[in-house]
């Protein structure tokens, strides 16, 4: 080191280096500062832009259903005859008759007394068709019916098994005349 005349120390080289070096990493501190700042508004932007989007599919996932519905509930209006080829058409087979019946609709209820006719009717010997009593403890039992106090199957079950109950065993039993 050496001594100025003015009783001042004089800048040493690593002191001339520092300042260009502290100018550097001030300006790179800067940009880096700066590009920061516009990172972070890209990803506000990005977010936004996917949240709109998550909304608009939300929106359009429950309008489908929405349609979906309303077209389902206008089909199941439609007269069967005036539509072809529907979709969801549901049919009653008797396997015994070979009886196709197309129905508008499908209730838990008649799915069950369908369960109980094929069930009850379908191999049954003419000699000795099934009794009304079995029919209907086992429609109340298909349907979650209570029973009578008396032990008796419900008057519905009673009503459903008689209307399942063939002609021909009505006509030949005698009981309505």
């Amino acid at each position: 080191m050496f001594e100025s005349a003015e009783d001042h120390p004089a800048p040493t080289r690593p002191e001339i280096d520092a300042n260009p070096d502290l100018e550097y990493w001030r300006r790179r501190s800067e940009e880096s500062q700066a590009l920061i700042a516009r990172l972070t508004a890209r990803l506000r932007g990005r977010d936004r832009r996917i949240r709109l989007l998550e909304l608009a599919i939300s929106r359009t996932a429950v309008m489908h259903h929405v349609w979906a519905t309303h077209l389902e509930r206008r089909l199941e209006r439609l007269p069967l005859a005036g539509v072809a080829g529907r979709a969801r058409r549901h049919e009653a087979v008797s396997e015994r008759e070979g009886a196709v019946v197309h129905l508008p609709h499908l209730t838990h209820t008649l799915e069950a007394l369908f369960d109980v006719m094929r069930e009850h009717w379908s191999e049954w010997d003419p000699e000795r068709p099934p009794k009304s009593s079995t029919v209907a403890r086992a429609i109340d039992e298909k349907l979650g019916l209570k029973g009578q106090a008396n032990g008796e199957a419900s008057r519905s079950a009673q009503t459903f098994a008689a209307a399942l109950r063939p002609d021909s065993v009505v006509e030949s039993d005698g009981r309505h005349r």
